[in-house]
């Protein structure tokens, strides 16, 4: 009598475990592939700020290169770059040297190309670092120098010429990023 009983109730269940499962298993699944997902974009975002990171410290060092070549002298105050007319279809006289009022736009310029006069562009550091020095003013009075400014008169040179230092920096996906230093030199 057991087994007639047994097996009427295993004639009466619809499958109803088996949806229900199939179901909680697809949930699972999407909750897996969403998690991945978001793990994937979160990697590639962090990616990305690493690269840019890269491209700010190689624009940094290559402002550093060119101050420290300033302070040096490496860079002649009186170098022909910042004293002879700069044509936009030959780029500067000297690599990456602008004189004043040149036109130079640092942002659309084309930082890998060479003048017609065989100079580049820019000046290269090293791999994905490069600057150009703009002059910007000639003999400027240094601020507080003068007795009607308030300041003391000064029997030394208050007088400074300023450049304007632009530096690019890449990284290895092709991030880039540009900064720009302002830098006085005396001038007497």
């Amino acid at each position: 009598m057991r087994s007639e009983h047994a097996y009427k109730l295993c004639r009466r269940q619809t499958g109803s475990t088996l949806i229900v499962s199939l179901i909680i298993l697809i949930l699972l699944m999407l909750l897996g592939v969403t998690a991945m997902t978001t793990s994937d974009t979160q990697f590639k975002l962090t990616g990305n700020l690493q690269f840019e990171d890269s491209a700010m410290n190689n624009a940094e060092t290559a402002i550093n290169a060119a101050e420290t070549a300033m302070k040096n002298g490496t860079i002649a105050i009186a170098n022909a770059g910042f004293s002879t007319a700069y044509v936009a279809a030959n780029g500067p006289v000297t690599s990456g040297l602008y004189p004043l009022n040149s036109g130079i736009d640092p942002f659309t310029m084309d930082w890998s190309g060479s003048g017609g006069n065989n100079n580049d562009y820019a000046v290269f550091v090293a791999s994905g670092q490069s600057y150009i020095i703009e002059l910007m003013s000639v003999n400027n009075r240094l601020v507080g120098s003068s007795p009607v400014l308030g300041g003391r008169a000064s029997s030394g040179c208050n007088q400074v010429n300023t450049y304007r230092i632009t530096a690019r920096g890449s990284s290895a996906r092709g991030a880039t990023k540009l900064i720009q230093s302002f830098y006085s030199v005396l001038s007497c």
